[in-house]
Protein backbone atom coordinates (compact mmCIF):
# COMPACT_ATOMS: atom_id res chain seq x y z
CA UNK A 1 0.00 0.00 0.00
CA UNK A 2 2.96 2.34 0.92
CA UNK A 3 4.75 1.41 -1.87
CA UNK A 4 1.61 2.44 -4.15
CA UNK A 5 1.04 5.74 -2.02
CA UNK A 6 4.77 7.02 -3.00
CA UNK A 7 4.52 6.13 -6.60
CA UNK A 8 0.97 8.24 -7.18
CA UNK A 9 3.08 11.12 -5.10
CA UNK A 10 5.70 10.53 -7.30
CA UNK A 11 3.30 10.85 -10.57
CA UNK A 12 2.21 13.99 -9.50
CA UNK A 13 5.09 15.94 -8.74
CA UNK A 14 6.42 14.42 -12.30
CA UNK A 15 2.99 16.16 -13.59
CA UNK A 16 3.33 19.16 -11.29
CA UNK A 17 6.19 21.07 -13.75
CA UNK A 18 4.37 20.49 -16.83
CA UNK A 19 1.20 21.87 -16.29
CA UNK A 20 2.95 24.09 -15.01
CA UNK A 21 5.18 25.05 -17.29
CA UNK A 22 1.87 24.93 -19.88
CA UNK A 23 0.06 27.55 -18.00
CA UNK A 24 3.19 29.75 -17.91
CA UNK A 25 3.23 29.22 -21.69
CA UNK A 26 -0.15 30.63 -22.10
CA UNK A 27 0.23 33.42 -20.02
CA UNK A 28 3.41 34.72 -21.41
CA UNK A 29 1.55 34.36 -25.12
CA UNK A 30 -1.50 36.28 -23.27
CA UNK A 31 -3.49 36.03 -26.73
CA UNK A 32 -5.60 33.97 -28.40
CA UNK A 33 -6.78 35.14 -32.51
CA UNK A 34 -9.64 33.39 -34.59
CA UNK A 35 -11.09 33.77 -37.57
CA UNK A 36 -14.61 33.12 -38.29
CA UNK A 37 -15.71 32.90 -34.58
CA UNK A 38 -17.75 36.15 -33.68
CA UNK A 39 -19.57 36.17 -30.18
CA UNK A 40 -22.95 36.06 -31.64
CA UNK A 41 -22.45 32.34 -32.56
CA UNK A 42 -23.01 29.22 -30.79
CA UNK A 43 -22.70 30.78 -27.37
CA UNK A 44 -19.05 31.64 -28.35
CA UNK A 45 -19.12 35.26 -26.50
CA UNK A 46 -19.53 33.77 -23.06
CA UNK A 47 -17.07 30.88 -23.97
CA UNK A 48 -14.33 33.24 -24.82
CA UNK A 49 -15.01 35.36 -22.07
CA UNK A 50 -14.75 32.46 -19.39
CA UNK A 51 -11.71 31.08 -21.18
CA UNK A 52 -9.96 34.41 -21.27
CA UNK A 53 -10.94 35.52 -17.66
CA UNK A 54 -9.07 32.31 -16.34
CA UNK A 55 -6.22 31.99 -17.63
CA UNK A 56 -5.63 35.81 -18.62
CA UNK A 57 -5.69 35.80 -22.39
CA UNK A 58 -7.27 38.83 -24.63
CA UNK A 59 -9.29 37.02 -27.19
CA UNK A 60 -9.95 39.03 -31.02
CA UNK A 61 -11.65 38.03 -33.81
CA UNK A 62 -12.10 38.30 -37.58
CA UNK A 63 -15.75 37.00 -38.98
CA UNK A 64 -15.33 35.61 -41.93
CA UNK A 65 -16.68 32.45 -44.12
CA UNK A 66 -14.99 28.91 -44.34
CA UNK A 67 -13.69 29.83 -47.74
CA UNK A 68 -12.26 33.07 -46.62
CA UNK A 69 -10.24 31.23 -44.07
CA UNK A 70 -8.66 28.73 -46.41
CA UNK A 71 -7.45 32.48 -49.01
CA UNK A 72 -6.48 34.20 -46.03
CA UNK A 73 -4.29 31.44 -44.32
CA UNK A 74 -2.73 30.87 -47.20
CA UNK A 75 -2.15 34.48 -47.83
CA UNK A 76 -0.65 34.36 -44.42
CA UNK A 77 1.42 30.96 -44.18
CA UNK A 78 4.85 33.40 -43.87
CA UNK A 79 3.18 36.19 -41.76
CA UNK A 80 0.85 34.24 -39.08
CA UNK A 81 -1.94 36.12 -37.59
CA UNK A 82 -4.80 33.36 -36.78
CA UNK A 83 -4.39 31.03 -34.31
CA UNK A 84 -7.37 28.82 -34.41
CA UNK A 85 -10.96 28.91 -36.19
CA UNK A 86 -13.79 27.37 -36.69
CA UNK A 87 -14.69 25.86 -39.78
CA UNK A 88 -17.92 23.97 -41.95
CA UNK A 89 -17.02 20.51 -42.48
CA UNK A 90 -17.06 20.66 -46.44
CA UNK A 91 -13.91 22.82 -46.35
CA UNK A 92 -12.20 20.53 -44.41
CA UNK A 93 -10.79 18.83 -47.89
CA UNK A 94 -8.97 22.15 -48.22
CA UNK A 95 -7.65 22.75 -45.21
CA UNK A 96 -5.94 19.40 -44.75
CA UNK A 97 -5.10 19.52 -48.53
CA UNK A 98 -2.81 22.19 -47.62
CA UNK A 99 -1.10 21.36 -44.79
CA UNK A 100 -2.88 24.04 -42.73
CA UNK A 101 -3.96 22.45 -39.35
CA UNK A 102 -1.46 21.68 -36.28
CA UNK A 103 -2.05 17.88 -35.37
CA UNK A 104 -3.27 18.12 -32.08
CA UNK A 105 -5.40 15.86 -29.44
CA UNK A 106 -7.21 17.69 -27.11
CA UNK A 107 -7.82 16.17 -23.64
CA UNK A 108 -11.60 14.85 -24.42
CA UNK A 109 -9.98 13.80 -27.74
CA UNK A 110 -10.70 9.73 -26.80
CA UNK A 111 -14.42 10.80 -26.12
CA UNK A 112 -15.14 12.03 -29.33
CA UNK A 113 -16.70 9.92 -31.78
CA UNK A 114 -14.58 8.70 -34.75
CA UNK A 115 -16.29 10.19 -36.95
CA UNK A 116 -16.19 13.81 -36.03
CA UNK A 117 -12.24 13.74 -35.90
CA UNK A 118 -9.21 13.57 -38.03
CA UNK A 119 -6.85 10.35 -36.68
CA UNK A 120 -4.61 12.87 -36.07
CA UNK A 121 -6.01 15.66 -34.38
CA UNK A 122 -5.58 18.00 -37.36
CA UNK A 123 -9.64 18.69 -37.36
CA UNK A 124 -12.20 17.52 -34.34
CA UNK A 125 -15.79 18.86 -34.79
CA UNK A 126 -17.41 20.34 -31.24
CA UNK A 127 -20.46 20.33 -32.34
CA UNK A 128 -23.39 20.56 -35.27
CA UNK A 129 -26.57 22.01 -36.44
CA UNK A 130 -29.80 20.82 -38.31
CA UNK A 131 -30.84 22.18 -41.53
CA UNK A 132 -34.16 23.57 -40.49
CA UNK A 133 -37.56 25.88 -41.44
CA UNK A 134 -37.50 29.24 -39.28
CA UNK A 135 -41.03 30.32 -39.17
CA UNK A 136 -42.45 33.83 -38.39
CA UNK A 137 -45.61 32.70 -36.77
CA UNK A 138 -47.45 36.25 -37.08
CA UNK A 139 -46.80 35.81 -40.74
CA UNK A 140 -47.69 32.93 -41.89
CA UNK A 141 -50.90 31.00 -40.80
CA UNK A 142 -49.54 27.02 -41.59
CA UNK A 143 -46.42 25.82 -40.62
CA UNK A 144 -44.48 23.74 -43.04
CA UNK A 145 -43.45 20.40 -42.00
CA UNK A 146 -42.15 18.97 -45.41
CA UNK A 147 -39.92 20.35 -47.91
CA UNK A 148 -42.80 20.01 -50.09
CA UNK A 149 -44.31 22.58 -48.32
CA UNK A 150 -42.43 24.84 -49.53
CA UNK A 151 -43.69 24.68 -52.75
CA UNK A 152 -47.49 25.64 -51.80
CA UNK A 153 -49.32 28.93 -53.39
CA UNK A 154 -49.87 30.01 -49.96
CA UNK A 155 -46.17 30.39 -49.42
CA UNK A 156 -45.96 33.22 -52.94
CA UNK A 157 -42.65 35.22 -51.86
CA UNK A 158 -42.19 33.82 -48.53
CA UNK A 159 -39.41 31.92 -48.66
CA UNK A 160 -35.75 33.06 -47.95
CA UNK A 161 -32.73 31.27 -48.19
CA UNK A 162 -28.86 31.87 -49.04
CA UNK A 163 -27.45 30.77 -52.96
CA UNK A 164 -26.27 27.15 -52.48
CA UNK A 165 -23.31 27.76 -54.79
CA UNK A 166 -22.03 30.06 -51.87
CA UNK A 167 -23.30 28.88 -48.44
CA UNK A 168 -22.76 25.86 -46.58
CA UNK A 169 -26.72 26.53 -45.28
CA UNK A 170 -27.79 26.22 -48.87
CA UNK A 171 -25.78 23.50 -49.67
CA UNK A 172 -26.66 21.63 -46.72
CA UNK A 173 -30.32 22.17 -47.50
CA UNK A 174 -29.78 21.17 -51.14
CA UNK A 175 -28.64 17.91 -49.70
CA UNK A 176 -31.41 17.60 -47.30
CA UNK A 177 -34.00 17.52 -50.05
CA UNK A 178 -32.19 14.91 -51.97
CA UNK A 179 -31.94 13.07 -48.97
CA UNK A 180 -36.09 13.68 -48.95
CA UNK A 181 -36.35 12.38 -52.30
CA UNK A 182 -34.46 9.17 -52.30
CA UNK A 183 -31.18 10.61 -53.25
CA UNK A 184 -28.21 11.47 -51.09
CA UNK A 185 -24.79 11.89 -51.10
CA UNK A 186 -23.96 10.16 -53.91
CA UNK A 187 -27.20 11.53 -55.84
CA UNK A 188 -27.61 15.29 -54.90
CA UNK A 189 -29.65 16.07 -58.27
CA UNK A 190 -33.34 15.46 -56.34
CA UNK A 191 -32.31 18.18 -54.14
CA UNK A 192 -30.97 20.72 -57.47
CA UNK A 193 -34.14 19.76 -58.76
CA UNK A 194 -36.38 21.13 -55.97
CA UNK A 195 -34.62 23.93 -55.53
CA UNK A 196 -35.04 25.04 -59.21
CA UNK A 197 -38.40 24.15 -58.95
CA UNK A 198 -38.99 26.67 -55.43
CA UNK A 199 -37.13 29.34 -57.47
CA UNK A 200 -39.34 29.10 -60.44
CA UNK A 201 -42.71 28.70 -58.19
CA UNK A 202 -42.01 32.50 -57.24
CA UNK A 203 -41.72 30.78 -53.59
CA UNK A 204 -38.24 31.93 -53.33
CA UNK A 205 -37.96 35.40 -52.20
CA UNK A 206 -35.11 36.76 -54.65
CA UNK A 207 -32.87 39.63 -53.31
CA UNK A 208 -33.03 39.22 -50.14
CA UNK A 209 -30.31 38.84 -47.74
CA UNK A 210 -30.91 36.15 -45.13
CA UNK A 211 -29.46 37.66 -41.60
CA UNK A 212 -31.22 38.99 -38.63
CA UNK A 213 -31.88 42.35 -40.09
CA UNK A 214 -34.59 40.96 -42.81
CA UNK A 215 -36.06 37.85 -39.77
CA UNK A 216 -36.52 41.23 -38.42
CA UNK A 217 -37.73 43.50 -40.52
CA UNK A 218 -40.12 40.66 -42.04
CA UNK A 219 -38.97 40.43 -44.98
CA UNK A 220 -37.58 37.04 -44.21
CA UNK A 221 -41.54 35.03 -43.19
CA UNK A 222 -39.47 31.51 -43.65
CA UNK A 223 -35.62 31.19 -43.34
CA UNK A 224 -34.07 27.69 -44.19
CA UNK A 225 -31.06 27.81 -41.39
CA UNK A 226 -29.35 25.54 -38.80
CA UNK A 227 -31.68 24.89 -36.24
CA UNK A 228 -29.43 26.78 -33.63
CA UNK A 229 -29.21 30.08 -35.26
CA UNK A 230 -32.89 29.60 -35.98
CA UNK A 231 -33.13 29.73 -32.08
CA UNK A 232 -30.37 32.23 -31.69
CA UNK A 233 -32.57 34.84 -34.23
CA UNK A 234 -35.55 33.89 -32.56
CA UNK A 235 -33.58 35.56 -29.17
CA UNK A 236 -32.00 38.37 -30.68
CA UNK A 237 -35.51 39.47 -32.61
CA UNK A 238 -37.97 39.12 -30.13
CA UNK A 239 -40.50 37.67 -32.61
CA UNK A 240 -42.51 34.65 -32.55
CA UNK A 241 -40.54 32.59 -34.37
CA UNK A 242 -40.60 28.81 -34.46
CA UNK A 243 -38.07 26.41 -35.36
CA UNK A 244 -39.34 23.34 -37.59
CA UNK A 245 -37.07 20.19 -38.48
CA UNK A 246 -38.60 19.15 -41.88
CA UNK A 247 -40.12 15.89 -41.03
CA UNK A 248 -38.82 14.32 -44.51
CA UNK A 249 -35.32 14.65 -43.66
CA UNK A 250 -32.68 16.79 -42.87
CA UNK A 251 -28.81 16.90 -42.42
CA UNK A 252 -26.38 17.08 -39.34
CA UNK A 253 -23.95 19.85 -40.58
CA UNK A 254 -20.68 19.43 -38.84
CA UNK A 255 -18.17 22.33 -37.42
CA UNK A 256 -14.79 21.36 -37.20
CA UNK A 257 -12.06 23.22 -34.95
CA UNK A 258 -8.72 23.40 -35.83
CA UNK A 259 -5.18 25.08 -34.60
CA UNK A 260 -3.22 26.85 -37.26
CA UNK A 261 0.18 25.15 -38.44
CA UNK A 262 1.86 28.25 -37.51
CA UNK A 263 0.02 29.74 -35.66
CA UNK A 264 1.84 32.71 -32.87
CA UNK A 265 -0.04 31.37 -30.09
CA UNK A 266 -0.12 28.04 -30.33
CA UNK A 267 -0.27 26.68 -26.40
CA UNK A 268 -3.21 29.31 -25.76
CA UNK A 269 -5.18 27.67 -28.97
CA UNK A 270 -4.28 23.97 -27.34
CA UNK A 271 -5.77 25.19 -24.04
CA UNK A 272 -8.79 26.65 -25.75
CA UNK A 273 -9.35 23.15 -27.38
CA UNK A 274 -8.94 21.57 -24.18
CA UNK A 275 -11.46 24.01 -22.71
CA UNK A 276 -14.05 23.84 -25.59
CA UNK A 277 -13.75 19.91 -25.46
CA UNK A 278 -14.21 19.97 -21.92
CA UNK A 279 -18.02 19.00 -20.46
CA UNK A 280 -17.71 22.66 -19.45
CA UNK A 281 -17.41 23.94 -22.85
CA UNK A 282 -19.51 21.57 -24.41
CA UNK A 283 -22.53 22.60 -22.19
CA UNK A 284 -21.36 26.37 -23.24
CA UNK A 285 -21.98 25.10 -26.69
CA UNK A 286 -25.46 23.93 -26.03
CA UNK A 287 -26.51 26.92 -23.86
CA UNK A 288 -26.37 28.49 -27.33
CA UNK A 289 -28.57 25.79 -28.79
CA UNK A 290 -25.60 23.83 -30.81
CA UNK A 291 -25.47 20.34 -30.60
CA UNK A 292 -22.49 19.00 -28.83
CA UNK A 293 -19.95 16.61 -30.34
CA UNK A 294 -19.83 14.63 -27.01
CA UNK A 295 -22.47 12.49 -27.07
CA UNK A 296 -21.65 11.54 -23.38
CA UNK A 297 -22.23 15.04 -21.92
CA UNK A 298 -25.18 15.20 -19.62
CA UNK A 299 -27.01 18.55 -20.54
CA UNK A 300 -28.39 20.30 -17.33
CA UNK A 301 -32.12 20.25 -17.04
CA UNK A 302 -32.82 23.74 -17.68
CA UNK A 303 -30.84 23.92 -20.97
CA UNK A 304 -32.43 20.88 -22.39
CA UNK A 305 -36.03 22.16 -21.69
CA UNK A 306 -34.65 24.67 -24.42
CA UNK A 307 -33.94 23.08 -27.11
CA UNK A 308 -35.83 20.82 -29.34
CA UNK A 309 -36.52 16.94 -28.36
CA UNK A 310 -34.35 13.87 -29.79
CA UNK A 311 -37.79 12.67 -31.54
CA UNK A 312 -37.47 15.59 -34.01
CA UNK A 313 -34.63 14.76 -35.63
CA UNK A 314 -35.64 11.37 -36.23
CA UNK A 315 -34.63 11.77 -39.86
CA UNK A 316 -31.50 13.31 -39.72
CA UNK A 317 -28.37 12.51 -41.78
CA UNK A 318 -24.82 12.95 -40.98
CA UNK A 319 -21.41 12.97 -43.51
CA UNK A 320 -21.26 9.48 -44.10
CA UNK A 321 -17.33 10.47 -44.30
CA UNK A 322 -15.24 13.03 -45.10
CA UNK A 323 -14.35 12.48 -49.30
CA UNK A 324 -18.08 12.06 -49.53
CA UNK A 325 -19.61 14.67 -48.25
CA UNK A 326 -17.26 16.61 -50.19
CA UNK A 327 -18.24 15.36 -53.45
CA UNK A 328 -21.35 16.04 -52.84
CA UNK A 329 -21.42 19.13 -51.78
CA UNK A 330 -19.36 20.15 -54.72
CA UNK A 331 -21.77 18.72 -56.83
CA UNK A 332 -24.30 20.62 -55.29
CA UNK A 333 -22.25 23.87 -56.33
CA UNK A 334 -21.58 22.83 -59.71
CA UNK A 335 -25.45 21.85 -60.21
CA UNK A 336 -26.52 25.11 -59.27
CA UNK A 337 -24.05 27.37 -60.74
CA UNK A 338 -25.00 25.68 -63.83
CA UNK A 339 -29.03 26.05 -62.84
CA UNK A 340 -28.11 29.70 -61.78
CA UNK A 341 -26.63 30.25 -65.74
CA UNK A 342 -30.37 29.35 -66.94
Amino acid sequence: MKKVSVLVLIVVLLAIPMLSGCKTAVVAEGELVSYGMTDDWVNLGEIFSTFGERYNVVHTDTDMTSAEQIQKLLAEKDAPVMDIADIGFDFVGPLIENDLALPYKNASFSKVPDNFKDADGRWTVAYWGAISFLVNTDLVDNVPQTWDDLLKPEYLDKVCSRDPAKSTYATGSVLAVAYAKGGGEDNVQPGLDFFKELRDSGNWRQGVVLNVASVQKGECPISIVYDFDGFAKRDATGLPLEVVIPTDATVGMLFAEYINAVAPHPNSAKLFQDFLFSDEGQIMLAKGYAHPARSDVVLPDEIKAKLLPESAYGNIHFPTSLESFSAAIKAIVEGWTAISAQ
